[in-house]
């Protein structure tokens, strides 16, 4: 919805614009380099190859459009909105042009709308065949109206007419200047590619669409080594512009999945053409495709590439996966949960090795299992079209609550506040704090459930690959990241050496556990603190006002567990039926609090405030590049661990600020604690599926350096000087 209301926006834009806005014509001819026609932001030139023409020769000419920095035209595709440039043709009698050959566009992303077109500068090269019976001595006369639309934020139809007159002579006479650079630009069109092309259609959980995705394929060893690729096809109808192409290589060739557009018609025996855009590594080159339908090129599965993840293949993101894994259990985030799987490791580590064992496995199957979990819905709502990445349940306020109120309740438990009768064993906060099978397997559940929103050391570049993927690739790559995180725990769980090492059994474990209660509610602070973020002072009353409830629930069964069983259950009945209510206003109250303060959060600079900060959107990106202003745009969320410990020990750094000001970069700040479909499609757009993301735009323009994950402040105070210099 919002980027069809984008589209009738630009268009409503440009049929507004006056006629004063269009374009200004220049004089007489000027000679053989041809004259020129002017708008606000677009000059336009007629080249020809040749100085003088033969009877039935056939040459190049071309329009030249030279462009104003941050403005562009469009391809014979705009895409999702735009008009092609067209150029209307008065020859003289028996002389026939050609069509345009048009250069390789680029992706041009304006706000959630993507289209394609040319930046700078634009030859659009045409074929002239003079007639066979042209007289020697006359004149040959070329007349070009040229109509096209420029645009930034704004567009501007324009147009213009362009005329040049070549003599007629019987050998001709080839102009060198003009000539090099209608060669030069012929040379870089886009060539027949000689390789099978075929179009399948297939539904992936990468589109939500009815119809799937048409899959291109291209047989062609030589393409096997693609490290990105993009296709733009012909019909301006066929797939979601702003979709993401998941690329996949094989010794054979490769393929490309594409978006479609829910008005796509099913394929028929019409190929697809457009043109395919590849990186290799000798370099950039574009093809002209025709694809027929047909069956996808088998030996693609084995490995895969994503455009959107940096050329990562399956075999490494697996790897980076499992490494960022390993990586997760130094997190900060999860040193509440992993040090109550220490102190059950402790008790075992005297008692009998196989229930060390056990549990060791136990605690691997209960994060290997909520991690597929995890995967497997974020697949799901992905494939329902909904733009979320890592870390989406807590963007939820009601799921941020629950938590909180689950860490409360797990640190009441390790204080001895209350202990679960056998019948609620297998539910609740209690499970993760128990002994035994059930403790171990939920402990690595309720890992998982606090670890999520974490990212670690090579974890974006896996998850961001894992979102392009199809289902079983994706899997496997969370799979991996489970993996990671158990192994240190299971590991040491078959290691009877280091298990002898840890301390015996004693008093001193009861108070070992009641000081874990602390770093429980510490984190319940934490998540109080996110709702906080996500929807006000709703957010925090809520969380405390559940925690009341509970404390009360516990205080209720426990001094009744002497009471007369009648009024025992009275009791405790009414006070659960007080709490349930209570509960029921609160997610009512949640659920009416949450969409009016998405805006809001928005908003919110979660950077130090010494650092003045921005809220993010593509559009001010632009609008500070083109004043010549480095840009520093930090993708953050209250409930990223990571960001925060960024923010607290290298952003607010003197000498970081101090860069900052120095070098006039102005901060951005991308808030995701909330969901906001603009932020992830900018977050897949580079390969991640959650935060953080660091991007530096230089002042000159152009794409962003990508920085770590885990920042420093060397790292940060060279990239605002690099941006700085342009």
């Amino acid at each position: 919805m919002v980027r069809t209301l984008f589209a009738m926006l630009a268009v409503f834009g440009a049929l507004l614009v006056p006629a004063s806005a269009r374009a200004q014509f220049g004089g007489p001819p000027a000679g053989p380099l041809g004259v020129t026609a002017q708008s606000a932001n677009v000059t336009i030139r007629l080249l020809s190859e040749a100085k003088a023409v033969a009877p039935g020769e056939t040459f190049y000419v071309a329009i030249k459009q030279t462009i104003r920095p941050k403005w562009h035209t469009y391809w014979r595709n705009p895409g999702d909105t735009g008009e092609a440039t067209r150029i209307d043709w008065t020859l003289p009698e028996g002389t026939t042009a050609g069509n345009i050959l048009w250069p390789t566009p680029s992706a041009i992303r304006v706000g959630p709308l993507v289209n394609y077109g040319f930046s700078d500068q634009a030859v659009l090269p045409v074929a002239i065949t003079v007639p066979a019976n042209a007289v020697a001595g006359s004149v040959f006369s070329m007349r070009a109206a040229v109509q096209w639309l420029e645009c930034e934020e704004v567009c501007i139809p324009a147009e213009g007419t362009v005329v040049l007159d070549l003599p007629v002579s019987a050998a001709g006479e080839p102009d060198i200047d003009a000539g090099k650079t209608i060669s030069a630009a012929i040379s870089a069109s886009p060539q027949p590619h000689n390789g099978t092309a075929t179009v399948s259609e297939r539904a992936t959980a990468q589109s939500a669409k009815p119809s799937g995705n048409l899959v291109v394929s291209i047989a062609d060893p030589a393409l096997a080594r693609a490290k990105s690729a993009y296709f733009f096809p012909y019909s301006q109808s066929l797939i979601d512009h702003a979709g993401a192409q998941a690329l996949r290589v094989g010794p054979k060739g490769l393929t490309l999945a594409l978006p479609r557009t829910q008005s796509a018609k099913p394929l028929t025996d019409t190929p697809v053409e457009g043109v395919l855009r590849v990186t290799l590594p000798s370099g950039e080159k574009a093809f002209l495709v025709s694809a027929t339908p047909g069956a996808i090129l088998d030996g693609t599965n084995d490995q895969g590439v994503s455009a959107a993840s940096g050329g990562l293949t399956l075999p490494l993101a697996l790897a980076f996966a499992l490494l960022g894994g390993l990586i997760l259990n130094l997190m900060p985030c999860v040193f509440p949960v992993l040090s109550i799987k220490a102190l059950s490791l402790a008790k075992a580590a005297h008692g009998d090795r196989r229930d060390a064992r056990r549990d060791g496995l136990l605690f691997m199957a209960g994060v290997l299992v909520s991690f597929l979990a995890l995967a497997g819905l974020l697949i799901a709502l992905k494939a329902a079209g909904n733009e979320i990445g890592w870390g989406f349940q807590l963007q939820s306020p009601l799921v941020v609550i629950g938590l909180a109120l689950l860490m409360f309740l797990v640190g009441l438990n390790l204080l001895g506040a209350f202990e679960l009768g056998g019948s609620l064993q297998n539910i609740g906060s209690g499970l993760a704090s128990k002994s035994g099978p059930v403790g171990a397997f939920f402990t690595g559940v309720l890992a998982v459930v606090v670890a999520s929103p974490c990212t670690a050391p090579f974890m974006g570049g896996a998850l961001g690959f894992a979102a392009t993927q199809p289902p079983i690739a994706a899997l496997s790559v969370f799979a991996a990241l489970g993996l990671g995180f158990a192994l240190p725990f299971t590991a040491l769980a078959f290691a009877p050496g280091l298990l002898k090492a840890l301390p015996k059994p004693g008093p001193w474990m009861d108070v070992f556990k009641q000081a874990l209660a602390f770093p429980m509610f510490a984190t319940a602070i934490w998540l109080v603190w996110v709702a906080s973020e996500q929807i006000g002072a709703m957010g925090a009353l809520v969380a405390l006002g559940s925690m009341l409830a509970a404390g009360l629930v516990i205080w209720v069964f426990r001094v009744t567990k002497a009471s007369e069983p009648l009024k025992r259950r009275g009791l405790r009945a009414l006070v659960l039926t007080v709490m349930i209510g209570a509960l029921a206003a609160g997610v009512s109250a949640v659920q009416g609090a949450e969409e009016p303060s998405r805006d809001q959060a928005k908003t919110a600079s979660a950077t130090p405030s010494a650092i003045p900060s921005e809220p993010w959107s593509p559009a001010r990106v632009q609008a500070l590049q083109a004043e010549g202003k480095p840009v520093f745009v930090d993708f953050t969320a209250a409930w990223c661990v990571t960001c925060k410990v960024n923010e607290t020990v290298v952003m607010s750094q003197a000498a970081v600020q101090k860069a900052f000001a120095d070098t006039g970069t102005v901060f951005l700040v991308a808030d995701w604690t909330s969901r906001d479909a603009t932020i992830a499609r900018e977050l897949a757009a580079h390969g991640r599926a959650g935060v953080p993301l660091y991007l530096v735009y230089p002042r000159s323009g152009g794409e962003p350096v990508v920085l770590p994950q885990v920042l420093t402040p060397d790292r940060v105070i060279e990239a605002l000087a690099h941006a700085a210099k342009g």
